[in-house]
């Protein structure tokens, strides 16, 4: 029993030791040719076996490290791959230093800690002293400090090219440009062109529909009806807008020919208003239909024959026409 005991517990000591660090592997941007205002990113790959993980909470915060450089983002991810847990880290930082020749500068170190689920405080907290990392089931890694080589915008020193002399930098580098001042005249011109144009257009375009202030323009009856009849369509239903529509397109018949326009005069109209020639047919049935609702006692066997939508449409096709053969 005893032998078996020791056995169980050797067994449990080899799995809790199995949590560990196996490789930090840090994979990093070119160590120079770095100017102001570059960024650069560092990515870290952490392999770790058994039930080890990532203390999220301890890595760095995006911000200013130091004077000369700023951590911008940093992002992480795990994956699982032949039974091992793997953290990516990547790294992206940026440079405000400015020189004025070239110089060596490190971006700091950082440790990553790490923790075993068996042996994290109740409160979740992980190690932050370094000598924490000696506690069974605490780890620490620590991504090294990186040397970069920052160059300067320009690549001159007094002091080689002239030794001789004493000077200000201004001796040796271009002047700035002299601003110059831009004539917007021309453009200026060409706003009020476009503008005169655009408003040409539109006072066209409202004469052309005869909208407002056009809408009353004795040369387009039928473009004047095609709107009242449409009006009274959306106003309400029922005997009154058949009736009004009749009346309507009667009127603009009569002022589009100069006279009174009957069923019979049809094809007298049409002979001299040659543009509504494809709508005979149409303008026979709508006087046929308005002799037989205004002269007779059948109404409704007018508004079968002739419905108040074929009326709308027939009034749209004579604005239509109207409008083309202005």
């Amino acid at each position: 029993m005893r032998i078996w005991l020791a056995i169980a517990f050797l067994l449990l000591s080899v799995g809790g030791s199995s949590a560990a660090i196996d490789a930090v592997n840090v994979y990093e941007p070119r160590k120079f040719g770095h100017f102001l205002g570059d960024t650069l990113e560092r990515r870290v790959e952490v392999i770790t076996s058994g039930n080890t993980e990532l203390f999220t909470a301890a890595l760095p915060r995006p911000g200013a490290l130091t004077y000369w450089l700023d951590l911008i983002s940093i992002d992480h991810s795990e994956r699982e791959e032949n039974g091992r847990r793997i953290y990516d880290i990547t790294l992206k930082y940026q440079i405000f230093y400015s020189a004025l020749e070239a110089k060596q500068l490190d971006i700091p170190s950082f440790p990553l800690r790490f923790k075993h689920p068996n042996s994290v405080a109740p409160d979740g907290t992980a190690p932050s002293e370094p000598s924490d990392a000696s506690q069974p089931g605490n780890y620490t890694a620590t991504v090294p400090a990186l040397r970069l080589v920052i160059s300067p915008l320009r690549d001159i020193v007094l002091d080689d090219l002239m030794p001789e002399k004493t000077g200000d930098i201004s001796d040796v580098m271009r002047p700035d440009a002299v601003p110059q001042e831009i004539n917007l005249v021309p453009r200026e011109r060409l706003l009020w062109v476009s503008a005169g144009a655009l408003a040409a257009s539109v006072i066209l375009l409202l004469w052309h529909y005869a909208i407002w202030p056009f809408a009353r323009r004795a040369k387009r009856p039928f473009t004047q009806a095609d709107r009242q009849i449409r009006s009274l369509q959306s106003a309400g239903a029922g005997d009154a807008p058949y009736r009004d529509s009749l009346l309507i397109l009667h009127r603009a018949f009569d002022q589009s020919a100069g006279r009174r326009v009957f069923a019979a005069d049809v094809p007298e109209f049409v002979a001299q208003h040659q543009r509504f020639s494809s709508l005979l047919p149409s303008l026979k049935s709508f006087f046929e239909s308005s002799q037989l609702y205004f002269f007779s006692d059948d109404r409704r066997a007018a508004e079968d024959r002739f419905p108040i939508s074929d009326l709308a449409r027939l009034a749209a096709d004579l604005a239509r026409e109207e409008r083309s053969a202005a």
